[in-house]
């Protein structure tokens, strides 16, 4: 393994389940619940609507970041686009910038360990601290080996959790004991849900690892971005539909509620569903993570890959928030971030550098930009909005 970053070459599914793998724990844990309280029709609406959107988007950064070449995170780039003749702003902003993605990221990796956690709990009657520290310590050590190792990992975690799920696709559609709420309704609850969903596709951080993971062939990225995605989508739309089916009351963290009602081997079979999901998010998320400290704080990739992780166990132990309070406040905080940086480091990206292996073309105008930016925006208000 390189010291420094942990590079090796990706294969095309690998790349993709990185992709996946960061937004999905989120998803198939958080979406269930929101979906529940919207009406079944309106989440599919929804869901189809917010993969197009975010499809959109990561091809966008997958643009500046092949466009850029350097294989750097998404930081650096951005801050290299967005102020590219004031040094000086251009440092705070990275700073800041930094700052904030730290900050948002401790707070979603929290979340991961309380919801692994929780789950735990739950099924197997271990103390929460307990099952937080079992969590964190297979979770971390995935990370530790560098991005081959993470690559590979989400592959097989991605062909796990599909095969579980089928086996609980199984038994809810055998065992129904709720029942879809075929309708369309709007208000509060809808953005929320709409929030939610965009933020378990939010998987901005794991585009470069992608970028350079599939340097030996930059034609395979735009593919691993859709189909990355397109696992994120089947998976969250496949378990809220179940949970919906099966449950007679969607459960906040969603599989506690749908074990319950199949049987106990779905509750056994779900909490390793879960704790898989939640795995691939945390690896991803965590990685990408370390590799922001490498960049910008100049260590080596082992003890960035340390203050990545320890502190979010450390945040997690006290119970400060639930799961779902966890992932709202993060998936606020980076899509406001999102929302503001890219569309204009994207224009300046092309007009300092002409060329590139991959370029969106009208998919990527001024029109769709403005799409973009709007739908994000929308997502922040969904992330913050009261239940």
């Amino acid at each position: 393994m390189d010291e420094k970053r942990g590079f090796n070459k990706l294969s095309l599914f690998e790349a993709a389940s990185i992709i996946a793998g960061l937004g999905v724990g989120g998803g198939v844990m958080a979406v269930p619940y929101l979906a529940s309280l919207s009406g079944y029709f309106t989440f599919v609406g929804v869901m189809l609507l917010s993969y197009l959107l975010s499809v959109l988007l990561h091809l966008m950064i997958a643009e500046i970041v092949i466009r850029d070449g350097t294989a750097n995170q998404l930081v650096e780039v951005l801050g290299k686009y967005l102020f590219p003749r004031l040094a000086k702003l251009r440092s705070v902003f990275l700073w800041f910038f930094f700052i904030l993605i730290t900050v948002s990221f401790y707070a979603l990796l929290a979340g991961y360990i309380v919801g692994a956690g929780e789950i735990l709990t739950d099924l197997s009657g271990l103390p929460l601290w307990a099952a937080m520290l079992l969590f964190y310590a297979v979770a971390a050590g995935v990370v530790f080996f560098g991005l081959k190792a993470l690559g590979l990992s989400e592959k097989y975690a991605i062909i796990t959790a599909a095969v579980i799920l089928a086996v609980l696709a199984f038994g809810s559609l055998a065992n129904p004991a709720g029942s879809l709420d075929l309708s369309f309704y709007g208000g509060k609850t809808t953005l929320a849900l709409y929030g939610m969903i965009m933020f378990s596709f939010a998987s901005f951080f794991s585009i470069p690892q992608a970028v350079e993971g599939l340097s030996w062939n930059p034609k395979l990225v735009p593919k691993a971005v859709i189909l990355g995605l397109g696992i994120n989508f089947i998976f969250t739309f496949v378990v809220s539909s179940l949970a919906m089916l099966a449950s007679a009351e969607v459960t906040e963290v969603a599989i506690i509620g749908w074990g319950r009602a199949i049987g106990n081997w779905a509750a056994i079979t779900g909490s390793i569903f879960i704790f898989v999901a939640i795995l691939t998010s945390y690896w991803a998320t965590s990685y990408a993570l370390a590799i922001i400290f490498v960049e910008r704080l100049k260590w080596q990739y082992r003890y960035s890959w340390l203050i990545a992780t320890l502190p979010t166990l450390f945040l997690a132990l006290p119970g400060l928030t639930g799961f779902l309070g966890f992932m709202r406040i993060a998936g606020g905080a980076i899509a406001i971030l999102v929302a503001l940086l890219v569309i204009p480091a994207l224009r300046t990206s092309r007009s300092m550098i002409k060329d590139s292996t991959f370029d969106l073309g009208s998919f990527g105008g001024s029109g769709f930009q403005l799409l973009v930016l709007l739908a994000y925006i929308l997502m922040a208000a969904g992330s913050l909005m009261p239940l």
